[in-house]
């Protein structure tokens, strides 16, 4: 029998990890990690009998981390990346108005935020990751072969509604495998790593639809769509094993596990610094769906009439700072974390929401640039590089962000993960469908400058948090005993 003991240091806590190797009556032979969570402002602890996926190996947890990003990279190309370049075609092929067409966009993305919740709350409640995501994975395969053969407009809106719903599961449930088989100071770098997998698949996305819409139809994106999604499912099978980690539950929180709330992860939103962060977040996204949209109603016309292939190559520009500001802001907000622990310094989660600053101070500046000078049919090249800066400050604000959430969350990294997903679009879903009201109404200009400001009013948020998070995550977390138990009782 060998000992292993070792501190790390999450949010506010200290983990004792000891590792216990040999047979016994109990176990029957096999391997049995012990691990006591020690809260240093309460000095109780809690003991946990799991097999817990940290331990599992590098080479493992590489093989399972590029499954999930490879899955992952399907959701910005479902229904919205690879399809802004569709939707002049589709305006004419079903005859219909731009408000309608957007309208497709909106259902997608609302059904999409709306199933991530169901799918995380499922993962949550019912300690399962791999049943989710391989259900999901179908969900999402079969709508989209039949995305392809629809005749009428209302027909496509549902299918995709139907094929967004796996899509989300996919995306929820890899962000929940990650948390599950890294530790905190491992978690940023993998997310990183996701992150920027995901908007290097909005390059693609984007590339692949305006090559598609050029050279074949908008049908061949859902059959490339199902033909991608039909390759991941065996990978899933194969290699993605149960991930989520099995503890020693009470009677009472056993008994509970088999009553399924599917707006279960809704109940975060108590949580002042979810709730804060959530609302930055979501308005954030809100800009980019309004910018995706505003590209080809204003470069379709305007003095730049592009048609719809070089209105696709546009979206270049956006992808190129979505996967440069997913890299910089994982690696800088690790940093952050590593400074303070080399100089002795006492770590928590809100110093990622420092390393946001740079992407936080960029978003309004360059979208407010960009507004005005659009507004006045300025150079094309001077508008995609602020195009390019504004998606630079949102991946970096994003990375910075979502690893923090996960970080203030133990246990329930899915359903924050979903929760986010699911209020940001069904936000940008609404948004989807005013914006181009709104902007028609006051102008290019000012629409942008209404957005950029209130984007800096609620960077206030964040400020907040910042300097109450500590605070509330105490109370939040059953403040009377001190102990992490919000896993038990949502």
């Amino acid at each position: 029998m060998k000992s292993v003991s070792s501190k790390i240091s999450e949010s506010t806590e200290v983990t004792e990890v000891t590792e216990v190797t040999g047979a016994s009556e109990d176990t029957g032979g096999s391997e049995v990690t012990e691990i006591t969570v020690v809260n240093e402002a309460s000095e109780c602890t809690e003991d946990i009998i799991v097999n817990d996926p940290k331990f599992l190996s590098s080479r493992k947890k590489w093989l399972i981390l590029f499954i999930t990003t490879f899955s992952r990279m399907l959701t910005p190309m479902t229904n919205t990346r690879i399809l802004y370049p569709a939707l002049i075609q589709l305006r004419e092929e079903f005859d219909i108005s731009e408000i309608t067409v957007n309208s497709l966009i909106s259902v997608s993305l609302i059904f999409k935020g709306i199933a991530s919740i169901v799918w995380a709350a499922y993962s949550d409640r019912f300690a399962t990751r791999r049943k989710v995501y391989l259900l999901s994975c179908l969900v999402f395969i079969i709508p989209t072969i039949l995305c392809s053969i629809a005749e009428r407009i209302w027909v496509l809106m549902i299918l995709c509604a139907i094929q967004v719903c796996g899509c989300s599961g996919m995306y929820s449930i890899s962000a929940g495998i990650i948390s599950d088989i890294y530790c905190p100071k491992e978690r940023g770098g993998a997310y990183r790593i996701f992150y920027l997998a995901y908007w290097f698949s909005n390059f693609i996305g984007t590339l692949s639809g305006v090559y598609i819409i050029q050279y074949l139809n908008w049908q061949w994106i859902f059959r490339i769509l199902a033909i991608y999604g039909g390759f991941i499912f065996p990978f899933v099978i194969l290699f993605v094993p149960e991930t989520f980690c099995q503890s020693t539950l009470t009677s009472q929180s056993k008994a509970s596990q088999n009553r399924f709330n599917p707006i279960a992860p809704l109940k975060l939103l108590g949580y002042p610094n979810v709730t804060l962060v959530v609302i930055y977040v979501s308005f954030v996204s809100s800009i980019l769906t309004i910018q995706n949209l505003s590209v080809p109603q204003n470069f379709s016309g305007r003095i730049y009439k592009l048609p719809p292939s070089s209105i696709g190559l546009l979206f270049l520009a956006s992808a190129v700072g979505y996967a440069i500001g997913s890299l910089v802001g994982g690696k800088y907000s690790d940093f952050v974390l590593q400074r303070a622990r080399k100089k002795g310094e006492s770590v928590y989660p809100e110093m990622r929401i420092k390393s946001a600053t740079v992407g936080v101070l960029i978003i309004p500046c360059s979208y407010l640039a960009y507004g005005w000078l659009l507004d006045h049919n300025f150079d094309i090249y001077t508008l995609m590089i602020l195009w390019f800066f504004g998606a630079l400050g949102s991946l970096i604000t994003f990375n910075s962000l979502s690893t923090y959430l996960v970080d203030v969350c133990p246990g329930f990294s899915a359903s924050v993960v979903a929760l986010v997903n699911c209020i940001r679009l069904m936000i940008s879903g609404i948004n989807a469908i005013v914006s181009s009201l709104l902007e028609n109404a006051i102008g290019t200009g000012w629409f942008f400058t209404v957005i950029s400001l209130t984007c800096f009013i609620f960077t206030f948020l964040l400020v907040i948090v910042y300097f109450k998070g500590r605070q509330w995550q105490k109370n939040f977390f059953n403040g009377d005993s001190k102990r992490w138990t919000i896993s038990r009782n949502l």
